[in-house]
């Protein structure tokens, strides 16, 4: 037999055909290629999410770890070191009020406390209050917390809340109201006998205010300036030294806040009310 001769049509159709293939060799060539970019791309995704996620974390964990190195040192000051302070900076003593019934709870005398957590001036008081306070009893459930972004000059203090915090003390018992969030959003509402006292004492409604017992009132008691800029550990370390001045001031203040403290309990407990801290601090009160 002889050879088959290709016609023209055939090769056309024979070269048609090869790149066609070729074509589709290269379609799934690239959607492979594609495929394994998205995959590569995924998979680098996955890998800063979870870098992220780990760094939030970390992070997270020593924001804790601070809040709760922070609130030891506040309320375990030694007694050595308000000592140290006497009056310090401290720039104002509750003021006494005249006809105001006593204030009490379970056969102690009650300290009122309103403020928020957006206002200033309450972060700065909360710091010499929570010291003056664990001198006398026991705080579960404080955290960390920061004051208002747009105040100033005064804003973004950071501090301690005492929302759902609770107060444990032989001689003193404690009512507190973080009546606004950072934002102003409403949290706590005062009780109706709280809120009359509020209006009573405090008509134009200036936080932070304290009832100290019945027997006088008070706001801030130093100046919060110094705690501008500064983070809650280098406040809470700056209390550690009583040369500092914030510790001249805040402790200053919380050693004032004591002396009110001890003349609602009569002198008690001995070993703080009859410290030479409070002794250099004590004022003139109600009762």
């Amino acid at each position: 037999m002889g050879t088959q001769k290709t016609t023209g049509r055939e090769r056309l159709a024979t070269v048609r055909a090869e790149q066609e293939r070729a074509a589709r060799q290269r379609r799934l060539l690239g959607l492979v290629a594609g495929l394994v970019v998205l995959v590569i791309v995924g998979v680098l995704a996955m890998w800063f999410i979870s870098r992220d996620t780990t760094d939030n974390t970390a992070a997270a964990d020593a924001d804790a770890v601070a809040s709760a190195q922070v609130i030891d040192t506040v309320t375990s000051l030694p007694a050595a070191t308000f000592d140290a302070v006497g009056r310090g900076g401290a720039l104002a003593s509750p003021t006494p009020l005249s006809g105001s019934a006593a204030l009490t709870e379970d056969g102690k005398p009650r300290v009122l406390y309103v403020g928020a957590e957006f206002c200033p001036f309450c972060a700065m008081e909360r710091w010499s209050l929570v010291a003056a306070l664990s001198r006398f009893g026991t705080f579960e459930g404080l955290k960390g917390s920061i004051s208002s972004s747009d105040e100033g000059e005064l804003s973004d203090i950071q501090t301690l809340s005492f929302l759902d915090a609770t107060y444990t003390s032989e001689h003193v018992a404690l009512t507190t109201y973080e009546t606004s969030d950072r934002e102003r959003a409403p949290l706590q509402t005062l009780s109706g006998e709280d809120e009359a006292l509020f209006g009573k004492h405090n008509p134009q409604g200036g936080i932070p205010w304290i009832d100290w017992g019945g027997d006088a009132t008070s706001g801030v008691g130093f100046d919060g300036r110094l705690l501008v800029g500064k983070s809650a550990q280098d406040i809470a370390s700056a209390l550690e030294d009583p040369t500092s001045e914030i510790a001249q001031a805040v402790l200053g203040s919380a050693n004032v806040e004591t002396a009110q403290i001890c003349a609602l309990t009569k002198g008690e407990p001995a070993d703080v009310c009859d410290s030479p801290g409070v002794k250099a601090a004590s004022g003139t009160f109600a009762r």
